[in-house]
Formats: C-alpha cells, sequence, structure tokens
C-alpha cells in the first residue's frame, strides 16, 4: 500500500521504516523536501505526498493540526490515521486539553473528507518501532465512523506486529486520548520502559 507519513518526529521515523519493512511503499510529507535534513527516504511536499498515497498517517503535534490537515488538502476517499493527541504541557505536567465531550480524533476527522481512524496514540516511538519483536502482539485500539477503514488499519497495524481491536465510531477517541496520558505518564513520570507495551492476557483453559 502506498503510505504518506506526515510528520518526521519520533512516531514518523518509528513507524515509516515499520510499514516499509512490512512491504508497503513510504513517502514523507514535509514542508520543504531540499532540506538537508531530510535523508534515507522519499521526501515530497505535504500535498503531493498526501495525493500519492492510499493511507495517510497524521504524525503531528497537536498545535500544528489546523496548518497541516490545510497543506493535506480534502483527501477524500483516503484514509487517515490520527496518531496525535490533545496535550498541553504546563507546570503540572502533560494534560489532555480535549474531555468528556469531543477528542482530537472527532475534530480531526471534522476538519478533512478523509475517512479519519483513531489509532496508534496510546504507546510510545519505541513500541511502535519494534511491535513485531513482542513475544505477545502489542494491542492497538481502532476508532473511526468507516467499518470498512477500520478493517483496512487493522491490517496495516498486523503488518507491523500490532494485535489491532476494532473499537467502533470514532467518538470512542474519547476513551483512547486517556489511555495515551496513562502510558505518558507512567513512562515520563514513574520511570515505566519506554519500550513497555499495552497487551490483554487471559486464563488458559
Amino acid at each position: 500500500m502506498r503510505i504518506a507519513m506526515i510528520g518526521t518526529g519520533n512516531v514518523g521515523k518509528a513507524l515509516g521504516p515499520a510499514f516499509q519493512r512490512a512491504g508497503h511503499d513510504i513517502v514523507y510529507g514535509v514542508r520543504d523536501p531540499a532540506d538537508p535534513r531530510h535523508a534515507g527516504g522519499d521526501f515530497r511536499l505535504v500535498r503531493d505526498a498526501a495525493d500519492w498515497a492510499h493511507t495517510i498517517v497524521l504524525a503531528v503535534n497537536w498545535g500544528q493540526i489546523d496548518e497541516v490537515l490545510a497543506d493535506c488538502g480534502e483527501m477524500a476517499g483516503k484514509i487517515l490515521i490520527d496518531c496525535t493527541n490533545p496535550l498541553s504541557f504546563g507546570p503540572e505536567g502533560i494534560a489532555l486539553v480535549l474531555g468528556f465531550d469531543t477528542s482530537g480524533g472527532e475534530i480531526v476527522a471534522s476538519k478533512t473528507k478523509a475517512k479519519t481512524v483513531k489509532t496508534l496514540n496510546h504507546v510510545g516511538s519505541p513500541v511502535m518501532a519494534s511491535a513485531h519483536r513482542y513475544a505477545t502482539r502489542p494491542i492497538q485500539f481502532v476508532s473511526g465512523d468507516d467499518a470498512q477503514a477500520r478493517q483496512v488499519v487493522s491490517g496495516l497495524l498486523r503488518d507491523i506486529g500490532f494485535e489491532p481491536i476494532d473499537y467502533g465510531g470514532i467518538e470512542n477517541a474519547r476513551k483512547l486520548e486517556p489511555l495515551a496520558i496513562l502510558w505518558i505518564d507512567q513512562a515520563y513520570k514513574h520511570g515505566m520502559s519506554l519500550t513497555n507495551a499495552l497487551t490483554f492476557i487471559g486464563l488458559e483453559d
């Protein structure tokens, strides 16, 4: 599948190679493809990358959402994987800026004609980069209003080593974004290893 990574931070640098290793074609959407910092991949203008791709991965900071979505264009008919979390950074640490009546995923979905799917937001980039190496597949919840898009994204998640769990409509991003805060808090405030993942383990019969 043709996948455009929009964002070249930790998440983009983890997921791009992971999808490529699984056999997918990857480009990176950036503001300036000629920037010498961009090396070791196919870098294009954001709009060109989004137009080329079947699936677009939104891997930027929350404060960049409006600008980046405008750069991407309408993306009608495409799948948009929203990896973002609506976070603020204050004296008490990291916190969500949205609460019970909406979510970052719903806001992203409302700003584009793409089929928005919320996932890959509730573990850190070290897990994303190495999910295929875990003895038990780490889980990833998948939320979006288009059932077929959820299925496609679930397949992509399996390709890179995750165990996807269908979590229904995009409104369930309201639960996935607080889950991200839990992981972040444990990792950066309580010393949890950045390679710790989330999984479900049941009793053997």
